[in-house]
């Protein structure tokens, strides 16, 4: 409420002598606080001590303050969109040039990543959900298998993907990794994807690379550097022959270079 200073003047006197109603009260010291002229007044009477009452920021002030916000809330929003633009339009571009990481292939590239977290972890039965079981079921009950053979695929893989990978973990494990790239490997009969992700990685105390085969079931092969008689990354990356070899049967001979089965 702004009084004309006259009123003011009047009311001083009660309010010096703190003998003005509360409201009254009020009234003055929010007119002294924005009137320098009425605050003077009142601190030459040296009658008693007025509390300290910052000015009120002046009405223009305000909307000055307030279209600054505006403006910087606006900039702000500007740079985000611009951010977010900067991104799709990479995405948009690959896409066109069918390379790199774009639309198609963004899924894929984070299971691949998402396996490595759990490798890097020792945390071979998370990384174990990502492979595609069902994709490996079908492939073997195509060409070797019957239903009641694998029946129990599914535990019966995660026993031996993590023994081979118990193996890793002896030597030294993951210790980190870096994304390298991905490429499109080809097409299934579906017509479902089928990438190529490539990381460097820090395997069992030496640096080395490592191909996922990925699609948008889940991971479907990988593969390290190394000897499948004595690197236990490269035996890691063929869990799934020892498995079939279990159901067969059968092992595999490197002096002879052919299965045995000793059953036979």
């Amino acid at each position: 409420m702004s009084l004309d200073c006259k009123v003011i003047e009047d009311l001083l006197p009660l309010y010096l002598e703190n003998m003005c109603s509360e409201q009254s009260k009020r009234i003055v010291e929010e007119h002294l606080a924005e009137c320098e002229n009425c605050r003077q007044l009142v601190e030459s009477t040296g009658a008693v001590q007025i509390p300290h009452i910052e000015p009120k920021t002046p009405a223009a002030g305000r909307a000055v303050k307030k279209s600054f916000r505006k403006i910087r809330m606006r900039w702000l929003a500007s740079v985000i969109g611009i951010l977010m633009i900067v991104p799709i339009l990479l995405l948009g571009w690959n896409q066109y040039q069918g390379r790199g990481v774009h639309f198609s292939n963004i899924h894929e590239l984070r299971l691949s990543k998402a396996f490595m977290k759990c490798l890097c972890a020792g945390d071979y039965e998370k990384a174990y959900t990502y492979i595609d079981i069902d994709g490996l079921k079908e492939e073997w009950l195509t060409h070797w298998f019957d239903e009641e053979k694998l029946t129990n695929m599914y535990s019966d893989g995660l026993v031996k993907f993590c023994e081979y990978g118990k193996k890793v973990e002896e030597k030294g494990g993951f210790s980190d990794y870096k994304y390298m790239g991905i490429s499109l490997r080809g097409y299934k009969e579906d017509g479902t994807a089928v990438y190529v992700v490539l990381f460097k990685t820090h395997c069992a105390g030496k640096e080395t690379m490592l191909d996922i085969t990925v699609s948008d079931d889940g991971i479907e092969y990988f593969s390290g550097g190394g000897s499948f008689l004595t690197d236990p990354l490269a035996q890691f990356s063929i869990w799934s022959e020892y498995l079939w070899q279990e159901y067969e049967g059968c092992y595999f001979d490197p002096e002879l270079k052919e299965y045995v089965y000793p059953a036979e």
